[in-house]
């Protein structure tokens, strides 16, 4: 009896546990990412671009595995319309019209790594900075919808994973912008390299007055 209950649920089973994957893994994503992109490593530190990469295409995966496993529930029965457009399903809403907002946003986002090249990186790299806003929506998705949501265990591990990623992201939006190299005065000719003179430092209202 167990196992004929196991084999009629085994694709919300599917779904609930790449569900529950996909979220701790986009949340470890974030946390390298947050490190690496930002100012939280000296030069030299070892190199976490490809474990962040590996666990992004990890973390698609179970995403899409997620979504399409419900196709074969055959409780729900949802079509394929209610999986990918926002409010068309009539369960599960407003945190299944935010998941699919999330997991689209989300695959774009990633997808978008591999066209960088023809957009600009500096383009891709603003672009990407949404992917956080993409993790948060998967967040709040899972924690609204999932039926293992107020289970200790899935609190457990996500606060685990999210807590740090949060951390980071807060920590990341409240950095201070580097300060800019101040611009050279034209007015004061460059000191030749054999030059033996001392050199001249314009007063701060010739440097910020332009003259």
């Amino acid at each position: 009896m167990l196992a004929l209950a196991a084999g009629t649920h085994v694709f919300w089973i599917t779904s609930r546990a790449a569900g529950v994957l996909a979220l701790l893994l986009a949340s470890l994503s974030v946390c390298v990412g947050l490190t690496t992109g930002g100012r939280l490593l000296r030069r030299g530190t070892r190199d976490l671009r490809i474990l962040h990469e590996a666990l992004s295409l990890a973390a698609l995966v179970a995403l899409v595995v997620h979504a399409l496993s419900l196709l074969g529930d055959a409780y729900l029965r949802p079509s394929l319309a209610d999986l990918t457009i926002p409010f068309a399903g009539s369960f599960g809403e407003p945190w299944l019209a935010i998941g699919i907002v999330a997991g689209w946003a989300t695959l774009l986002l990633g997808a978008s790594y591999h066209v960088r090249g023809r957009i600009g990186v500096q383009r891709w790299r603003r672009l990407h900075r949404f992917t956080a806003l993409a993790w948060l929506l998967s967040l709040v998705h899972a924690l609204g919808e999932g039926t293992d949501a107020g289970t200790a265990w899935f609190l457990l591990a996500t606060g685990i994973v999210a807590a740090p990623a949060a951390t980071l992201l807060v920590v990341r939006l409240t950095q201070r912008p580097a300060a800019p190299a101040a611009p050279m005065d034209p007015a004061v000719p460059a000191r030749s390299a054999g030059s033996s003179a001392p050199s001249q430092r314009p007063s701060a209202s010739r440097l910020w007055s332009g003259a």
